[in-house]
């Protein structure tokens, strides 16, 4: 069998890690990615959740002392100016876990030079005359949404900025109310690739103008603008097309950046397609149903976020809480959630999943917007 990973990015690089290490013992399986070097990593820094620093540590032996991606640590992230009860809600990941912030391009380097696959440098622009069994899309965003559905988000624009300050001392994830959106603080240290684009002002371009916006974030962050970015909210409705070629990465979805659940949405699907391809214990149509609801479920709980309002009184944050989408399944959690008095991490054991949440990611936030706060 040979599986063929296109693209070299985030979604492609972790593909082709997690389907070659674990698929090391079986040689008549060949992992192949190929890519062109020409079109360059993400710019701008990435969170982690658990699932990625346990892959890189398992296939390429990663640790925080030989730290090859040049990473700081995620212990979880810091919520400041959200909802009207607190100043800072901190949503923590366990104690004895970890996730990471780290540069794409240093991930890239460090995967594609592992000789755990094949790596062959190529131009793709068509799937046509790849002679795989299975390929993965990862080449990026689509040129159309065709084929797409639109994901309910009240942001749309970004800018990035440099920070004029070493933010690798902070060992969480800023994620920081604004009068047009929120603010993203991923800590890097000022050698990192990814430094200069890590800070990103997250709104609405259709309710605050690109000036105004950017003189907020300015005035807020003390920041060098780098780069604006302009973007929409969307899911593939067939993730799997003619049971051969898998959509992977921002050719599979993309939703704002708040609660990190982009990487860890690309684990979650490539074991998915692991169970399928190499398991045989799923059927592409199940895996289809459970990503898409997977990330409806991302979907809804991002916009959960939003429906408390933030510190500020502004025409954004009116129209963000007006946002929602009704799910059963997120009432259920909530309701065990909020009904209980437990300290959050003692709801562990609740096993129900909603996305990559479980119930004591509820009651950490609910929480958070709800109690005030006691010093």
């Amino acid at each position: 069998m040979k599986i063929t990973i296109v693209g070299g990015g985030n979604a492609g690089c972790l593909t082709a890690l997690h389907y070659a290490y674990y698929t090391s013992d079986q040689p008549n399986i060949q992992i192949e990615l190929r890519y062109n070097p020409e079109i360059p990593a993400e710019k701008v820094g990435q969170a982690t959740v658990l699932l990625t620093p346990c892959l890189l540590w398992e296939a390429l032996g990663f640790d925080w002392h030989n730290n090859k991606l040049d990473a700081t640590f995620k212990s979880g992230i810091l919520y400041e100016d959200w909802g009207k009860k607190n100043k800072e809600i901190f949503h923590p990941f366990p104690a004895d876990r970890m996730g990471m912030h780290y540069s794409p391009q240093k991930l890239q380097e460090c995967i594609l030079e592992s000789k755990l696959f094949d790596v062959v440098e190529d131009n793709i622009d068509s799937l046509d005359n790849i002679d795989a069994d299975f390929i993965f899309d990862c080449r990026g965003k689509p040129d159309s949404l065709e084929g797409y559905e639109e994901l309910v988000n009240p942001n749309n624009s970004a800018i990035l900025g440099k920070p004029k300050i070493d933010t690798s001392d902070l060992d969480w994830t800023r994620a920081v109310a604004t009068p047009d959106g929120w603010c993203f603080v991923i800590p890097t240290t000022k050698t990192s690739p990814s430094h200069q684009y890590s800070y990103g002002y997250v709104y609405n371009r259709n309710i605050t103008d690109t000036k105004t916006a950017t003189n907020n974030f300015k005035e807020l962050f003390d920041v060098d603008v780098t780069q604006y970015l302009n973007f929409r909210n969307y899911l593939a409705k067939e993730p799997i097309i003619d049971n051969r070629i898998i959509l992977n990465g921002n050719a599979l979805f993309f939703l704002e950046p708040l609660e990190s659940s982009a990487v860890e949405t690309y684990s979650h699907w490539i074991r998915l397609t692991f169970d399928w391809i190499i398991g045989g214990v799923e059927r592409p149509r199940n895996i289809e149903i459970a990503i898409r609801e997977y990330v409806h479920q991302t979907e809804k709980f991002i916009l959960w976020h939003y429906e408390n309002g933030s510190a500020y009184n502004t025409k954004f944050w009116d129209y963000a809480k007006s946002l929602s989408k009704e799910d059963e399944k997120f009432d259920t959690i909530l309701k065990v959630a909020s009904n209980t008095n437990v300290p959050p991490y003692k709801l562990q054991d609740y096993q129900q999943r909603y996305g990559q949440w479980k119930a004591w990611n509820f009651k950490n936030w609910y929480d958070g917007i709800t109690i005030g706060a006691t010093k």
